[in-house]
């Protein structure tokens, strides 16, 4: 019995070392250990809905990765993918700041895994809201003759929540709107999204209010006069030369509606008196309910006035001219007075340029005979004097004269 058991004890003592030869033959050449490195798997993070909920947030978008070294049996490593492998960074229980926070990686059994780095280092921030006031980028231009008015939005202001440093850098929060050659107000509903100083869309924060209503009013243009609602009284011994007014149009803005019926407009009331010299004045125009200037908001005047002079001239009688006298008949010079005296009143301008040679005394003898006759000379100055100079006075206003045959 014991000889038996010898025999089976060596028999299986070579079975042993046969397998342990054949395994060791196996691992070392038919499936041997490998070493396998898997570079830049994205690591997750876990638990952000819990973050948010104890009011942090992850600063900005942190992408971490890691090397991951896998050890085994070649047929056991090769079977491991990318995808096989679990990267976590559990954000649960960190403060705001940043934080070294270590990264958990997962692989299937059976294999030796380690990675680098082990710690990945997370900001976090607090969340915050603030009230930014929303903005209306226009794009394009209304029709020729036509421009927008000022955009009504509601709301006008709206709420930016996210990271802090996110929601301190928004400038404004924007909706965009393409006018297209409008002539018609227009309502819309708008998109809105939240700007930096650069207009770059900030990203990393949420617009509460996704929509703004926008109503943009698209007013007409229209050319229409303006009159003077103006009174002025020269002061004593002066007269008006020119009222001139700029602009004597102006271009108006509103609603076609409103601006159908007006052609003209009209300044506010103004008044000078007693004026004495020329003067530059600006008078407001009045525009109706509903109409706005688009260019002007006033009319400026100009009012020039001048000194009326008086000058008297001489004209001797051997200067004085008849009209309509019978062929027949003469004056008899000794009866015509020596001289008549013509008082002028003319601004000084005028009066300047007055040549007393042009000044003519004139007698018509129209249907006069023979004998003596009082007439009222006639006092005849230059055509382009006549309604610049006043005559205000002759001495002698009358005269009699003596008409006698011819010899």
């Amino acid at each position: 019995m014991t000889k038996l058991m010898n025999r089976n004890l060596a028999a299986k003592l070579i079975s042993i070392a046969f397998a342990m030869i054949l395994w060791l033959y196996v691992m070392s050449v038919i499936n041997p250990v490998i070493t396998n490195e898997v570079l830049n798997v994205p690591a997750q993070l876990m638990n952000e809905s819990i973050l948010r909920q104890s009011g942090l947030v992850v600063f900005g978008q942190p992408e971490p990765t890691v090397r991951v070294r896998i050890t085994g049996n070649r047929d056991q490593v090769q079977r491991i993918t990318r995808d096989n492998i679990e990267v976590r960074i559990d954000l649960r229980g960190y403060s705001e700041g940043t934080n070294s926070i270590p990264i958990e990686v997962n692989v299937p059994a059976g294999v030796e895994v380690d990675w680098n780095p082990k710690f990945a280092t997370i900001e976090l921030e607090r969340i915050v809201s603030k009230q930014k006031e929303v903005v209306v980028q226009i794009e394009g231009q209304p029709a020729e003759g036509y421009v927008l008015g000022e955009p009504q939005l509601r709301p006008n202001l709206v709420w930016v929540e996210g990271p802090e440093s996110f929601v301190n850098s928004v400038e404004s929060v924007v909706a965009q709107m393409n006018l297209n050659g409008q002539q018609e107000n227009v309502s819309l509903s708008l998109p809105l999204k939240a700007i930096n100083s650069r207009g770059e869309e900030v990203m990393s924060v949420t617009v509460r209010t996704t929509l703004v209503d926008v109503f943009a009013p698209i007013d007409q243009l229209k050319s229409v006069g303006v009159d003077l609602d103006l009174n002025v009284e020269p002061a004593e011994g002066y007269r008006i030369l020119s009222i001139i007014s700029d602009p004597v149009n102006i271009t108006v803005r509103g609603q076609q509606a409103v601006l159908a019926g007006i052609n003209r407009l009209t300044t506010e009331p103004y008044q000078l008196e007693e004026l004495d010299e020329s003067a530059e004045v600006i008078i407001p125009i009045v525009f109706p309910e509903g109409v706005r200037s688009f260019d002007h908001q006033n009319v400026t005047v100009r009012i020039d006035v001048e000194e009326v002079l008086e000058e008297t001239y001489v004209v001797p009688r051997e200067e004085f001219r008849t009209q309509n006298l019978d062929s027949n008949l003469m004056i008899n010079q000794e009866t015509l007075p020596e001289r008549l005296e013509i008082t002028l009143g003319a601004l000084e301008s005028i009066m300047e340029n007055l040549d007393p040679r042009t000044i003519q005394v004139i007698i018509d003898a129209d249907d006069l005979e023979e004998g003596v006759h009082q007439v009222t000379p006639r006092i005849q100055l230059p055509m382009n004097m006549e309604n610049s100079v006043t005559i205000l006075e002759t001495t002698p206003e009358t005269f009699e004269i003596q008409l006698e045959q011819r010899e």
